[in-house]
């Protein structure tokens, strides 16, 4: 990117998440003159859609609201599960997307969901997550929440985004996303990379980021959660890609 310091940016929230998450970031952002947008994914926050029925689709929508809210091309960022949401929204919101910043997040190629990024080779520990008893949605066991999401927080701040986290639709995460060379494929595409991640491991990170050709590759040292261990200092990486 080049031209104005001043920029838009799109923040997109990871699975259980709300916009409530980027609460500690977006007063850095505007502080240094930009428009900061970061709504709440449909079922999640405090938007009150039934978890039972949201798609991808009704993600990309919501992120294509965003955009138009903007208005200009904006730099797009996606948290943890939100690189699902804002990949697909690269391949159909292409002309409205400055940039695409993936946070310690999933970077599917064109076919693939959730289930298809892992460390190849790797052995795969089952997830303790809780399904709902129609599995339309899946929660967290209360005993990985700290250790895997927020190993770096203080206990009040733990607290508190425990007190917020809802569960999380599962139609989202069994999608499979659809992108091309035109649209996606033709997108500035960085990556922070969380080096002290204990849910999306750094190696499953690098993984994804050399196969979707990201660049540049920004580490922080923090958890999965930087949004509340470190907003200043991710909001000084973010500022800096709008440079």
């Amino acid at each position: 990117m080049g031209g104005s310091m001043m920029a838009a940016f799109v923040l997109v929230h990871g699975a259980w998440h709300g916009a409530w998450c980027w609460q500690r970031v977006i007063p850095h952002l505007q502080a240094k003159g930009h428009t900061v947008i970061a709504p709440d994914l449909p079922g999640l926050g405090e938007d009150k859609t039934d978890a039972a029925g949201v798609t991808l689709a009704d993600n990309v929508a919501c992120i294509g609201k965003a955009l138009d809210q903007a208005g200009e091309k904006a730099i797009l960022v996606g948290h943890s599960l939100g690189g699902i949401s804002i990949t697909q929204a690269g391949e159909e919101f292409a002309d409205k997307i400055a940039r695409l910043v993936y946070l310690t997040a999933f970077v599917p190629l064109d076919g693939e969901t959730r289930a298809d990024l892992v460390l190849p080779g790797a052995p795969q520990a089952p997830r303790p997550l809780i399904f709902s008893e129609d599995k339309s949605a899946y929660w967290l066991a209360d005993e990985i929440i700290q250790p895997n999401y927020y190993h770096d927080c203080d206990e009040d701040t733990v607290a508190w985004a425990k007190a917020h986290l809802r569960p999380q639709p599962a139609g989202v995460s069994s999608t499979s996303v659809r992108t091309t060379d035109e649209n996606w494929g033709r997108l500035e595409r960085a990556y922070i990379i969380c080096t002290e991640d204990r849910s999306i491991g750094i190696e499953l990170q690098k993984f994804m980021i050399e196969r979707a050709g990201c660049d540049p590759v920004i580490p922080i040292e923090t958890s999965h959660s930087p949004f509340l261990s470190a907003p200043e200092e991710l909001a000084g990486h973010l500022h800096g890609l709008a440079a």
